[in-house]
């Protein structure tokens, strides 16, 4: 079935081979013994293929509640349990899920469909397959433009892959949208790349000491030569990621002086005075002073 509009959609993700934007909804159908339709699928410039493992909810035929089942919905599996408001028992299972087209999936106004066509005819072309083409331009210019030059093998990256952005990351990101590799996201949405504000993500990174292209970790050292890619912390704060040692801290950090992270036996640490204030040994003090004067 057509989406209206891709903005309602439950999930969306870029297609990487094309770029294109998949689309899905999904509308659940209630499911009893005289039907065995679990739901539909509305999808743009996509297909279903298979049902993966799920989670159902399930409604008593005693009272009517809802039961969330911890059970993973999955051929030849049956689901068995208790329902949580009268206790009646319940299970059920399937042996197969076969999948049926209702209608032809939309793939989109300029696509192959004739709906494609005549959308196209009327000059109502689909931003989102400009972006598409957009995109396969930057991917198949990728190799001549300037900043993937710099990417040499056994060579580190222009400021060891740091940017004005990320001045502690040592690495670039490669984007599969357009094809290039970025000191950071930042760069990334710079470059006036169309999926870069749609929220693409990368999929590799590259080195900054020997420009090795690798999956991406966020954490995680170069393959090849085991250089650490994010710079460890020297600050206290750190955005989070800081450092607590004393000996480590930087020089310039207020908190390397600071009473409160040194030792326990640190004349500088500062003390509690809550013991003088409250309990019982505060409540004899009191009386003592009252009876005796603060000066006994």
């Amino acid at each position: 079935r057509r989406l209206a509009d891709e903005d309602a959609a439950d999930a969306k993700a870029w297609c990487e081979g094309c770029s294109g934007l998949l689309a899905v909804r999904l509308r659940p159908t209630l499911l009893h013994r005289g039907t065995s339709r679990l739901c539909y699928v509305d999808c743009v410039r996509c297909v279903v293929t298979d049902v993966l493992p799920s989670v159902l909810m399930s409604v008593c035929e005693n009272c009517d509640a809802a039961n969330v089942h911890k059970q993973e919905f999955v051929r030849n599996r049956v689901i068995d349990g208790l329902c949580f408001s009268c206790h009646s028992k319940y299970a059920f299972g399937v042996e197969s899920i076969r999948l049926e087209q209702v209608t032809p999936c939309d793939m989109g106004h300029g696509g192959r469909g004739g709906k494609g066509r005549q959308a196209q005819a009327g000059g109502g072309d689909d931003p989102m397959d400009e972006i598409a083409e957009e995109l396969r331009w930057l991917r198949k210019k990728a190799k001549s433009d300037p900043r993937q030059q710099l990417i040499q093998l056994g060579k580190p990256l222009p400021q060891m892959g740091a940017c004005r952005h990320f001045k502690k990351s040592f690495k670039w990101y490669r984007f599969a949208c357009c094809g290039r590799a970025f000191p950071c996201p930042e760069c990334h949405v710079e470059s006036a790349c169309p999926a870069a504000a749609l929220g693409a993500h990368a999929s590799r990174m590259i080195c900054g000491k020997c420009s090795m292209e690798q999956s991406y970790s966020p954490a995680r050292a170069c393959e090849k030569c085991g250089f650490a890619m994010q710079a460890r912390g020297s600050a206290h704060w750190d955005d989070g990621i800081g450092t607590r040692n004393l000996a480590a801290m930087s020089t310039k950090d207020a908190k390397k002086f600071k009473g409160g992270l040194r030792q326990v036996n640190s004349k500088t640490k500062t003390s509690s005075n809550k013991a003088d204030r409250v309990g019982a040994k505060a409540k004899a003090k009191r009386e003592h002073e009252r009876k005796f004067g603060k000066d006994h």
